[in-house]
């Protein structure tokens, strides 16, 4: 496939002589250009209430926000939000009131730059320095908010920085470092009923990993800085490459798999979207955009159809259907790189122009956006009638009526 015309391919990094990681998980940028910059985000027709896009109220924490804020299952029939900041500050937090309670706030060391998985009652953070904690909240059997003491049960020292999302099945911890890709059991019960933790298998990755991986049908589905996506069959105390496919861009978005047809797509640094088939990696079809996409991709299913949804570096976000032809497109103000929400025909997405935008679903036209003071970079969230954003720059998360 011939390079895209209307982008410039940004640069790439080798972690072996720009990023090193020592035994007390400092993180040294080697050499007079930082090649991760660009990983980091900048600095800077239904019918609506009229409390639409007002804000509600907001909370504060002791860092920056960068990870995705969790609505976390739980016993105790309560809204409970997990809030995670590069201070390594955990929040849980409950809306009461039109404000926010924190029934649990801990820390641990390094930073938390992505977002933590949760299964059974374990969350499992990862520091962009290289560490992996598997911490026992206790909301799978809390009683009350009285009894939630959370411990870290487990811990472990990665050779290798993670700028990915760890992924866990509840048996299955799954973690991406820039060297490769590894797993280790999860099962937890209690103190004499576990096994987590145990390495099961490990897999190195040619060039480096800050694409986050996708566990769906059996498979993994991890995206390099080679400009490759790989497909991985896992079981036991194996895995095994199952095929890759070499795009003509780095990767470092997470994969996503179609609703209705299990084909799996991606967003590359020279500004393509592939579509291939989920089980064997065979090409399907590609869309075009004028700079790189480090959006996550997300897709709706109304009336049979399936529909994609992204954005790209420019400002554009994209509407395409499953052929690959655009349905419609929004221009914003700045980059965007957050995954954007559906939800009550509506979809919500941030943007490094500070605001977050809500657009109706399926014309794409804007229903209102929303002025914070800070960039947007985690997915927004739903609960009840108000949206939920953070903003990375000013640790603040916003509360907005929807």
């Amino acid at each position: 496939m011939s390079q895209n015309p209307y982008v410039k391919a940004l640069k790439s990094f080798d972690p072996k002589t720009q990023l090193i990681v020592n035994e007390k998980f400092n993180v040294s940028a080697l050499g007079a250009v930082d090649t991760l910059s660009d990983l980091e985000p900048d600095d800077f027709e239904q019918e609506m209430s009229e409390e639409s896009g007002k804000e509600a109220y907001s909370y504060k924490t002791g860092g920056a926000i960068s990870a995705d804020i969790v609505s976390l299952e739980n016993s105790l029939n309560k809204t409970i939000l997990l809030v995670t900041n590069t201070s390594g500050e955990i929040y849980l937090l409950t809306p009461e009131s039109n404000k926010l309670k924190a029934l649990v706030k801990f820390k641990i060391n390094g930073s938390i730059s992505k977002t933590p998985a949760y299964a059974d009652g374990v969350l499992y953070c990862t520091t962009k320095e290289g560490a992996v904690y598997a911490i026992q909240t206790g909301l799978k059997t809390a009683q009350d908010v009285r009894s939630l003491k959370p411990q870290v049960i487990w811990q472990r020292r990665m050779k290798k920085g993670i700028l990915t999302e760890p992924q866990a099945t509840g048996k299955l911890l799954i973690i991406a470092t820039l060297a490769g890709i590894y797993g280790f059991e999860a099962y937890y019960l209690d103190e004499s009923q576990k096994s987590i933790g145990k390495p099961l298998w490990a897999k190195g990755i040619m060039g480096s990993v800050v694409s986050s991986p996708l566990v769906h049908g059996g498979l993994i589905y991890l995206g390099s800085e080679e400009n490759r996506l790989y497909a991985f069959e896992y079981g036991g105390r194996k895995v095994d490459l199952l095929w890759s496919y070499k795009s003509t861009g780095g990767i470092r978005v997470k994969p996503y798999v179609s609703q209705k047809t299990g084909d799996v797509l991606f967003g590359t640094l020279d500004g393509y979207v592939y579509c291939l088939e989920g089980k064997t990696g065979k090409y399907k079809w590609n869309f075009v955009t004028k700079s790189p996409c480090l959006s996550n991709i997300i897709s709706t299913v109304e009336g049979g159809e399936e529909l994609y949804y992204f954005g790209a570096d420019d400002g554009q976000f994209y509407c395409v259907n499953s052929q690959g032809k655009k349905k419609w497109e929004f221009k914003a103000g700045g980059k965007i790189r957050t995954e954007a929400l559906a939800k009550n025909q509506r979809i919500y997405f941030g943007c490094s122009d500070n605001r977050l935008y809500a657009l109706d679903l399926t014309t794409g036209k804007e229903l209102f956006n929303f002025s914070t003071d800070g960039n947007i970079h985690g997915k927004p969230l739903v609960v009840d009638d108000v949206v939920i954003l953070d903003q990375l720059i000013r640790s603040f998360m916003e509360f907005i009526y929807k």
